[in-house]
């Protein structure tokens, strides 16, 4: 469930007529490879007399026959050997915001990998995720290093707070959803305790670095000041 816009492109000009020409030119300038996307589609739209006419285009639109002309060629059957290429679980430690994440990739090889039975050397010695983390943007953005404080490692909108105010926790449980970029990011617990302080609430909005929640180790009623 994601929006698949990689680009907007906007132009301008004197009038509709040259902004449509300079349109078509940019679209021809794109250079996408390893994927279908809606440019042709987008080109023949600006070329027809519906579009000219500031029409909406909509008889184009449903009419099959028309969007058939513009069907990309079947893609050819992957090789044998291709598919029997050799998969590895490796994981690694990125840093993106100054705040570090533990991410998983699944696939070929990176060439020149040591692998040792069949598990990459790159995973040794890296922290097992929380139960669900690889559910979103997860909670090891939270401070880190046993830090009370779970911090928000995206901007974006609160769509739900999964947890209230005292209650107990485990590391890995699902604290709040945020919205960012039409996508659902789960905040989870970067460690077990109790929810101390909940300064957040559905359709508020949070920035990079926020505190989503703080989870105490002591008692229910939370960290003193």
């Amino acid at each position: 469930m994601y929006d698949p816009m990689i680009a907007k492109l906007i132009v301008w000009d004197a009038d509709r007529e040259q902004a449509t020409k300079r349109m078509v030119r940019a679209l021809s300038e794109y250079r996408i490879e390893g994927l279908k996307t809606l440019i042709p589609f987008h080109t023949a739209i600006l070329q027809t007399e519906q579009w000219a006419k500031a029409e909406t285009c909509r008889d184009l639109i449903e009419d099959k026959k028309w969007l058939k002309t513009l069907a990309f060629e079947p893609a050819p059957a992957a090789a044998d050997d291709e598919e029997a290429g050799e998969t590895v679980e490796q994981a690694y430690t990125v840093e993106v915001s100054g705040k570090r994440f533990d991410v998983k990739v699944i696939g070929p090889p990176f060439e020149g990998a040591a692998t040792n039975g069949g598990a990459p050397a790159a995973a040794a010695g890296a922290r097992k995720p929380a139960p669900r983390r690889s559910g979103g943007a997860g909670g090891s953005g939270g401070g880190g290093g046993g830090a009370d404080a779970l911090v928000s490692p995206i901007q974006g909108t609160v769509l739900k707070v999964a947890v209230e105010q005292g209650a107990a926790v485990e590391e890995g449980a699902l604290i709040a959803v945020i919205e960012a970029m039409k996508m659902e990011n789960e905040i989870t617990a970067h460690k077990a305790g109790t929810v101390a302080e909940l300064p957040i609430a559905v359709g508020a909005a949070v920035a990079t670095g926020d505190t989503i929640a703080v989870i105490s180790a002591g008692s229910e009623n939370g960290a003193g000041e």
